[in-house]
C-alpha cells in the first residue's frame, strides 16, 4: 500500500510542471494586497482586486493542468492535497481571527455569521458594502477570506466540469464559460481563462514560445491602458485579460529557486494572516504617538512578513513534508464530501442569516 501511493504521488508530480517566476508572482501578488490594506499608495491600476484576480487566472492555469491530466480514479488525492494544502493554514487563520476577535468584542450574530461563513467557504456571498466592513469582526481584518472561498468553489467544481462532461476538457466550452462569468462580472472569469489558457498549453505547449511571450506582453500592455479608461470601459472585463496575460508571461519552465520557493510558500500565511502584523504596527505606534508616519505602510508590511513566517515554518512547512504520510484513497474521498458538504450548509445557513437576521427582518 505504501508503495502504491509513492507511485501515485510521483505520477502526481509529473502532472506539475516547474514555473519557476510563479514563486515569485504568489509573493509580489501577496505582497500587494498586504501593502494596499498597509494604505500603501501604488498607481491606480496596481489595486489588491487586481492582484487577487491574477491569483485567480494562476490557480486556473496550474489546478486546470493538474486535472486535465487527471483520471476520475485520481480525485480523492485530487481532493485530499487541496484539503490539506488549503484548509489546514486557512483553519487556523480562522482560529486566531475569530479568537481574538471574541476576547476583544465578544460574541455577537455576525461573529458568528462570518465564523459559519468562512468555515463553509461562502464568505463571499450575499456580502452587502460597506455595511460588511462594519459588521465583520475586528474591522474587517479577514475580509481577504473571501478570495479564499471563491477558490475553494473552483476546486469543487472544476473537476465535475473537467472529468465529468464528456467535453468538459475541451478549449470551445471553456472559452463559453470565461465569456459568460466575464460578462457576468463573476469572479470566475479570470479562473476560466487560467484553465483555457491550461487547456491550450497543455495541446499546443505554447508559453515558452517567444511569440506567446511577445503577445501575452501585448495585452498586458493594452490592459494597463484601458484600466487607465476605466470611466469608459469596465475594468471589470478588462482585468480578467490583464491577469492571464500576466499569468502566461511568466510560464515559462525551469528549475526552482530554494529562495524564490520559500517566498511563495510564504505568500499564502501572509496573505491570510497580515493583518496582525498591520495592527501590532498600527497600534504600537499610535500609543507612541506616532501616527500617519511617512513609512508607516512599510514598516507594517516588514512586520507582517516576520510575525507570519513563523507560521508557515510550522504549519504549511510541515504539512506538506508529512501530507504524503496521512494519504489514504478513503480519507481523500471523504475530504471530497466534507467540502461539498460544507459549501450546501453554508449556502442554506447563509441565506437563512441574510434572511432572518438583523438586516434581513429590516427588509
Amino acid at each position: 500500500m505504501k508503495a502504491l501511493h509513492i507511485g501515485t504521488e510521483n505520477k502526481k508530480n509529473s502532472k506539475i510542471k516547474s514555473y519557476p517566476a510563479f514563486d515569485l508572482l504568489r509573493f509580489v501578488l501577496a505582497s500587494i494586497v498586504v501593502l494596499e490594506h498597509a494604505n500603501f499608495q501604488f498607481l491606480d491600476f496596481m489595486t489588491g482586486s487586481l492582484a487577487v484576480k491574477v491569483f485567480f487566472a494562476l490557480s486556473g492555469w496550474l489546478i486546470g493542468g493538474i486535472l486535465l491530466r487527471s483520471e476520475l480514479s485520481e480525485l480523492p488525492k485530487f481532493f485530499f492535497n487541496r484539503s490539506t494544502r488549503i484548509w489546514i493554514p486557512y483553519f487556523v487563520a480562522i482560529v486566531i481571527l475569530y479568537s481574538i476577535a471574541f476576547i476583544r468584542e465578544g460574541v455577537d450574530f455576525f461573529w458568528v455569521k462570518y465564523l459559519i461563513k468562512d468555515l463553509t467557504f461562502t464568505h463571499h456571498l450575499y456580502l452587502r458594502f460597506p455595511e460588511a466592513n462594519y459588521e465583520m469582526p475586528l474591522h474587517g481584518s479577514g475580509n481577504q477570506f473571501w478570495s479564499i472561498c471563491v477558490e475553494e468553489i473552483f476546486y469543487l467544481f472544476a473537476p465535475i466540469i473537467l472529468l465529468l462532461l464528456p467535453k468538459g476538457k475541451s478549449a470551445g466550452l471553456w472559452l463559453i464559460i470565461s465569456i459568460t462569468a466575464i460578462y457576468l462580472k463573476s469572479h470566475f472569469g479570470a479562473i476560466s481563462l487560467g484553465v483555457l489558457a491550461a487547456i491550450v498549453q497543455n495541446r499546443y505547449e505554447f508559453s515558452h514560445k517567444p511569440s506567446a511571450r511577445v503577445l501575452s506582453l501585448l495585452f498586458i500592455c493594452i490592459s494597463i491602458s484601458l484600466l487607465y479608461q476605466s470611466e469608459i470601459i469596465d475594468a471589470d472585463f478588462i482585468t480578467p485579460i490583464f491577469s492571464i496575460a500576466v499569468v502566461v508571461f511568466l510560464a515559462f519552465p525551469g528549475p526552482r529557486s530554494s529562495v524564490a520557493m520559500f517566498l511563495g510558500g510564504v505568500s499564502y500565511p501572509l496573505y491570510l494572516n497580515h493583518w496582525l502584523g498591520l495592527a501590532f504596527v498600527n497600534g504600537s505606534l499610535k500609543h507612541l504617538g506616532f501616527e500617519n508616519l511617512l513609512i508607516q505602510p512599510l514598516i507594517a508590511y516588514v512586520a507582517s512578513i516576520f510575525l507570519t513566517v513563523p507560521l508557515y515554518i510550522f504549519i504549511d512547512k510541515f504539512v506538506m513534508a508529512h501530507r504524503e504520510k496521512w494519504f489514504s484513497p478513503s480519507l481523500g474521498k471523504r475530504l471530497g464530501v466534507a467540502a461539498y458538504c460544507l459549501l450546501a450548509t453554508g449556502i442554506i445557513a447563509s441565506t437563512l442569516m441574510d434572511k432572518y437576521g438583523p438586516h434581513g427582518i429590516a427588509l
